[in-house]
């Protein structure tokens, strides 16, 4: 597993604010770049299923948004 570096690719293909616990803070890439400030409601998430940032960086957590940076 690394830490999925902030590129324009990765900022492109990542799925982050089509996920049930999204924030709303229009921030993507948490995977990458770190925890939301907001606020979580944990409604289920949707890296394990079909995120390519997810597959290609061989992360193995989820939640990103309100645990951190994949590490």
């Amino acid at each position: 597993m690394t830490t999925p570096p902030e590129t324009p690719e990765n900022y492109d293909a990542c799925i982050c604010s089509s996920c049930p616990s999204y924030p709303g803070d229009d921030k993507v890439l948490y995977c990458g770049r770190g925890k939301s400030d907001k606020k979580i409601n944990p409604e289920g998430c949707i890296c394990p299923q079909g995120c390519p940032i997810f597959s290609q960086y061989k992360l193995n957590s989820m939640y990103y948004c309100m645990g951190g940076k994949a590490k």
